[in-house]
């Protein structure tokens, strides 16, 4: 069973309550702009109905019915996620419809053929034999050879694991996949005892057909992974029937110690989660929370169970259920403040660690002045252990810098997040790959985001390159660096070659994770990017012949870059839930980018509908930053561009205009004079100018941003832009100058213009062939870590400045965070 079909199975259990309490008037027009009912079929069908209740009976058919939905809707099927949605909206009226979410949400779904599907999960049916001997293989790998039975006398002198069963061999039939062997404190065959994790036949089948060396070595794990999946769910259903075990906890088991301690594979099992949850309501996150929190209290063995508690951090937050992380550090924080007096280096520590563990939960939330405070108490700690001779490990000390460097980041102070992570790279353990990638990767997301073209993407590649050598190309840490590369081809190469890389990332990330993750959804947002950026520079907006399926299409509604886009936000609002607005922020943006380019390309009478869908969520992404970062910050100034662009995208240029004036007040206040987001928004102004056919104006500010480009050494596509804009201003100065008889003003535009001919003739020259990023993340690093460090340590002179900065963030009154004051503005472009 899917999780489409478990909702709508939640929805005919719960058929009567829904009939009686929905109100259709109400509900009507937020699940028609919600693109669940359909206007021209489902509405008539609803009204049809003599009743009220008749009509909520309409309306729970309509949702019973896909197949019937969205057939006039423009912009395609219903969603994906429309019982998440539907939900969402029930939830707006809560004093109405709470205790109807409420029973919606506890329906318990039980799938009784269960055993002999699950079987069928191991069947290729367009390959009879093939799926033979797959089943075969599988069956071998998830064997477990029993041990014999203990004699009376042998038990009486083995030690009995009062709470830890451990499960011996599974058996499998192709008709009942129900037998286990159970050895412990009692041995017995427990017949009748269901699981329902299922295998994920697609993931299987592409791994399978792999003939990578690390698809190969995932698939061993993925088949691992799912052994113990069912070994956990069974050992719970064990617990629930078995009395002997009535007061055991199944996160007190080996098998769980097993997947904590293994966090390299803690995402394969993030997919069984999912599943269990959304679909048959088995939490077993929750259930760990409740029983870390339970052995906590009792505080037996504290030091062992502190170790957990971190580790169950870890593994909740790649799941992405960041609350629970919270609820599991703060716990510790309560159980380690009990011990500080005591005294004992161990207990602070664990305290710095959960201060490091809390930066990062904050930075989930974008609760940046939380962060900060954090960021503060952690170097208190340190300093005061400092004062009695303790030093906190490396390792705490460069997390408390990949974490400070990320709320850096988010900040916008992009000076701080590249100082802490070359402080980071410094103090770490050179055997701990995986914070390295974390710091290289935060490295190239700062170098990225001050435009300095060349280190940035030096980082990008050598986090690659190093992911993949020391973590593997299976390892989410490799798709991850991935991501911050293209991140940095988005913004510098912006051609088919960084589409190529965007679309390898996303082919990684949906192989690695198996399921719709987060990770999955900013891979996404990104080829969405890619595509727009590819469309924009080479084809001039022109929809791109590739489908989202693959196959060709006539629908303009599933452009690739609208799709993505689409895909993005959907997943995001699964993970995160449709009401989590701050979260949900840069996925709105994303898809409000992707409708500003649809409709720049759309010349159809939808244009319109685009246009009022990207305004409305641009509005939304407005608010939000005005109450998450302040009113004159870098994040209400990249609400305010894209405002901009999509008002261009119709032409309207007084209002395209005045954004992009609003924008650059904050950037003055903001950023440095020379910074390349205040020179991309100050040349898009000229482009405003040059389309109205004020070409003083116009000339004026590319003057001014030429005289601030170092043309060689960077080559991003936007300077060609620039260049060239210049050239047509000073030729239209120059005929308006012979069309007047104003020789002078002619012959001084057409030498200006000469001059910028050259430049860019010579630019283009020394820029003819970008990197082959495809071709170098093949490649080993050419550099050790050290080498690496040796040979970009022009920003470390500054980082002394890092303690002062963080009181900084606290002064600021109009914006989280006050740029690091600069003495020489070429700090900011590459020598």
């Amino acid at each position: 069973m899917d999780r489409d079909s478990a909702n709508a199975t939640r929805l005919r259990v719960n058929r009567i309550a829904l009939t009686q309490q929905l109100n259709v008037q109400e509900l009507i027009p937020k699940l028609v702009r919600a693109r669940i009912l359909s206007v021209n079929n489902d509405m008539p069908y609803i009204n049809e109905g003599t009743t009220s209740i008749d009509r909520a009976r309409r309306l729970v058919n309509c949702l019973l019915t896909p197949t019937s939905i969205g057939k006039d809707v423009e912009r395609g099927q219903r969603p994906a996620n429309w019982f998440l949605i539907f939900r969402s909206i029930l939830l707006e009226n809560s004093s109405s419809y709470g205790e109807l979410v409420t029973a919606l949400d506890n329906t318990v779904i039980r799938t009784p053929d269960f055993a002999q599907r699950a079987s069928d999960a191991f069947a290729d049916k367009t390959n009879a034999p093939r799926s033979h001997e797959f089943r075969e293989s599988v069956n071998k790998e998830l064997l477990r050879v029993s041990k014999p039975k203990q004699t009376d006398e042998q038990k009486s002198k083995t030690p009995i694991k009062s709470n830890q069963e451990q499960i011996t061999k599974i058996e499998f039939d192709p008709y009942a996949m129900n037998k286990i062997s159970i050895e412990g404190s009692f041995q017995k065959v427990v017949d009748n005892l269901t699981y329902l994790s299922q295998i994920p036949e697609h993931l299987f089948d592409q791994l399978s057909c792999s003939k990578q060396t690390y698809d190969c070595e995932q698939l061993d794990a993925e088949h691992q992974a799912f052994d113990d999946m069912r070994r956990l769910e069974l050992m719970n259903n064990l617990m629930k029937q078995e009395s002997a075990l009535a007061n055991q906890s199944v996160f007190d088991t080996e098998i769980v110690d097993t997947i904590l301690s293994n966090s390299k594979n803690h995402h394969y099992f993030y997919k069984y989660f999912i599943a269990l949850s959304s679909i048959y309501g088995i939490h077993f996150d929750r259930q760990f929370l409740q029983s870390f929190i339970s052995s906590l209290d009792k505080q037996d063995n504290f030091i062992k169970i502190i170790d957990k508690g971190f580790q169950l951090y870890h593994f909740l937050h790649g799941y992405g259920r960041y609350e629970l992380c919270r609820q599991v550090i703060e716990r510790i924080v309560q159980a380690l403040t009990k011990k500080v007096k005591q005294q004992q280096p161990t207990i602070w520590n664990y305290l710095f660690r959960a201060c490091c563990a809390l930066i990062q939960i904050h930075n989930q939330g974008v609760e940046i002045k939380d962060a900060w405070a954090r960021i503060e108490a952690a170097n208190e700690i340190a300093d005061n252990l400092k004062t009695t001779g303790i030093e906190i490990p490396s390792n705490d000390y460069a997390w408390l810098y990949f974490s400070a460097s990320q709320t850096a980041y988010e900040d916008a102070n992009f000076d701080a997040c590249i100082q802490y992570c070359y402080r980071g790279l410094t103090a770490v353990d050179k055997n701990n790959h995986s914070l390295i990638v974390d710091l290289l990767c935060s490295l190239a997301q700062g170098l990225t985001s001050k435009w300095i073209m060349n280190k940035a993407q030096a980082t990008a590649v050598m986090a690659v390159q190093y992911a993949a050598k020391y973590c593997g190309r299976n390892d989410p840490k490799f798709v991850y660096a991935l991501q911050q590369l293209v991140q940095f081809s988005n913004e510098f190469i912006q051609d088919a070659r960084t589409v190529e890389l965007s679309k390898y990332t996303f082919d990684r990330a949906r192989t690695v994770y198996g399921y719709e993750s987060i990770v999955v959804a900013h891979s996404h947002r990104a080829l969405s990017k890619s595509l727009i950026t590819l469309a924009s520079t080479t084809f001039s907006r022109r929809i791109t012949q590739e489908s989202p399926s693959d196959n060709k299409s006539t629908d303009f509604s599933q452009t690739p870059f609208l799709h993505h886009a689409n895909e993005a936000y959907r997943i995001a609002q699964d993970c995160f839930g449709v009401e989590d607005r701050i979260r949900l922020f840069p996925f709105k943006m994303s898809l409000a980018h992707a409708l500003q380019s649809r409709v720049s390309s759309d010349q159809t009478e939808s244009k319109d509908s685009y246009f009022s869908d990207a305004m409305e969520l641009l509005e939304d992404c407005l608010t939000i930053a005005k109450d998450t970062f302040g009113t004159m910050s870098f994040k209400v100034a990249q609400v305010h561009r894209l405002r901009s662009a999509t008002y261009l995208s119709k032409k309207m240029y007084n209002e395209a205009e005045q954004q992009l004036n609003t924008c650059l007040q904050i950037y003055k206040l903001c950023l440095p004079s020379n910074s390349f987001h205040y020179l991309v928004t100050k040349a898009s102004l000229g482009l405003i100018y040059k389309q109205q056919g004020n070409y003083a104006q116009a000339l004026t500010n590319f003057q001014s941003i030429s005289s601030l480009l170092d043309t060689k050494a960077q080559s991003f596509r936007w300077i060609n832009m620039v260049l060239e804009s210049l050239i047509e201003c000073y030729t239209h100065i120059e005929e308006s100058g012979h069309s007047e008889e104003d020789p002078a003003t002619s012959s001084i535009a057409h030498n200006a213009a000469e001059k910028v001919r050259a430049e860019l003739y010579e630019w283009r020259r020394a820029n003819v062939k970008p990197a082959d990023l495809m071709n170098l993340i093949q490649q080993e690093p050419a550099r050790t870590l050290h080498q690496f460090l040796h040979d970009s340590t022009k920003f470390q002179e500054t980082t002394n400045r890092v303690h002062a900065l963080m009181h900084t963030q606290q002064k600021a009154k109009t914006r989280m965070s006050l740029p690091i004051p600069t003495t020489n503005t070429k700090t900011h472009q590459e020598a």
